[in-house]
């Protein structure tokens, strides 16, 4: 049966506009986790997108279920085996410097500005169109369709944890429209580890960089006890071109530096304001066991060489670590980093190796969720129609499928990989400011996704 799933997708503009703008004005960031909140427990912002997805799911005529607010899903169909797709409706904090509000769902030149357009709200109602115009053409299938709704990506997953073990059937086919085109089918290892410790009272009173470990700080703030240390301050942001300030207060001399902010994935294509702000420390010699923690182990280091974890697969790429939440107050302080490792690193010894080098300088080494690589054989049926049907509508003829520092939700499922939704060879400002989507990019990503559905489904 030949259907042409663009004309279908440029049928529904209007609509897929209209839920697209309301679901990007929700503010889905996560504000507190607390189980004890039955109604909300990532907080009313993340509940309330959620709720709109699944009340689109009812207003369309699909099936759909509420998992007790940690997540949910949208179905099409009774048949026993399904196709998968797992989206996510939290996003990283919007932060500051946007063009347009972060939640306003501003279109321009051809884009719309908004936190979550590209990671993952935008891509989650894309996939959802997908399935409702196989719904829609009342297309004979012999598999379900099911949409899982994730809640709690961007922090601890949660959401999809709680799901699969109140619902644990695995799909025979699956992706996630969480990365990048044409797929990824191996996703390094991820882990989070937060280095503690403490000081004894010198110049530095407090420091506050970062916002997740998955982002590279593009801010940090220090209160220094030295009030006359404004002066060198100012001379080095001018000598290193940086934006900042220093400015007295009660509290001290506080000092403000920004860098730049990149996915936690991909380190080295930021700027760490802390490290900035580190290396003004070390100009004036300022220094504590902080300091020295980060100078040792962390400055300027995104392939962990300083730890001695660095490593090179040619096929995923090298070991990267990402310091991406530093804090300080009242001589106690926090580091934590989020380290990726492709094939050919045994994760346990990458592990130890991380405790070994903090606890060599008397610190407290606490390990987080650690999420194993991902890697799907990229020879196989259901790769090679996500491949084929990408290569149908983009005409990017050479395209070979990926593999990614990136994690995304396919680890939660069997026989699922990372599809779309961006295209090669162009810009992402996911997880910084300014986060967009192209919108003729994201109508043509529906057609992909249905297309895709059909072949897998049918």
């Amino acid at each position: 049966m030949n259907i042409n799933f663009v004309e279908e997708v440029t049928k529904r503009k209007e609509a897929i506009l209209k839920d697209l703008t309301e679901l990007i004005q929700i503010n889905s960031e996560l504000t507190t986790f607390d189980p004890n909140r039955k109604h909300a427990p990532f907080g009313e912002g993340i509940d309330e997108a959620l709720t709109f997805m699944l009340n689109l799911g009812k207003r369309d005529g699909f099936n759909t279920l509420n998992a007790d607010h940690y997540a949910g899903h949208i179905e099409y169909g009774n048949q026993d085996a399904y196709v998968g797709m797992v989206g996510h409706l939290d996003v990283v904090p919007a932060g500051s410097g946007w063009s347009y509000p972060p939640y306003g769902a501003v279109i321009a030149d051809g884009k719309m500005y908004g936190r979550g357009t590209e990671d993952d709200k935008g891509p989650t109602l894309a996939a959802y169109y997908a399935m409702k115009i196989l719904k829609d053409l009342g297309l004979p299938l012999s598999k379900r369709i099911k949409l899982i709704l994730g809640t709690d990506e961007e922090t601890a997953w949660r959401c999809v944890n709680y799901y699969f073990k109140h619902y644990p059937e695995q799909p025979v086919a699956g992706f996630i429209p969480d990365s990048e085109f044409p797929l990824t089918y191996g996703e390094k290892g991820i882990l989070k580890v937060v280095v503690k410790g403490k000081i004894e009272p010198s110049t530095l009173v407090r420091f506050d960089a970062g916002l997740r470990d998955n982002m590279v700080p593009d801010h940090a703030l220090a209160v220094v006890s030295d009030l006359n240390l404004k002066a060198s301050f100012e001379a080095f942001l001018k000598s290193k071109g940086l934006v900042g300030k220093a400015t007295e207060s009660k509290e001290g001399l506080i000092l403000e530096v920004d860098g730049k902010s990149a996915h936690g994935s991909t380190p080295d294509e930021g700027v760490n304001a802390a490290y900035l702000m580190v290396h003004f420390f070390n100009s004036v010699s300022i220094n504590n066991a902080f300091i020295d923690a980060i100078n040792t182990y962390l400055l300027d280091d995104t392939k962990g060489v300083k730890i001695g974890v660095d490593y090179l697969d040619k096929e995923m790429g090298p070991v990267t670590v990402n310091a991406g939440v530093f804090k300080l107050e009242q001589n106690q302080f926090e580091i934590t980093l989020n380290p990726r490792y492709p094939n050919g690193v045994d994760p346990e010894r990458f592990i130890k190796r991380f405790e070994t080098a903090f606890e060599s300088l008397g610190l407290k080494v606490e390990l987080g969720k650690h999420q194993r690589l991902l890697y799907v054989d990229p020879k196989s049926e259901m790769i090679q129609i996500l491949m084929d049907t990408y290569k149908k509508y983009s005409n990017d003829v050479d395209a070979v499928p990926l593999t990614t520092g990136g994690g995304t939700f396919a680890r939660t499922m069997k026989n699922s990989v990372a599809f779309g939704p961006h295209f090669p060879n162009k810009p992402s400002y996911i997880h910084q400011k300014d986060e967009y989507i192209i919108m003729d990019d994201f109508f043509m990503s529906i057609a992909i996704y249905a297309d895709a559905l059909y072949r897998l489904a049918k």
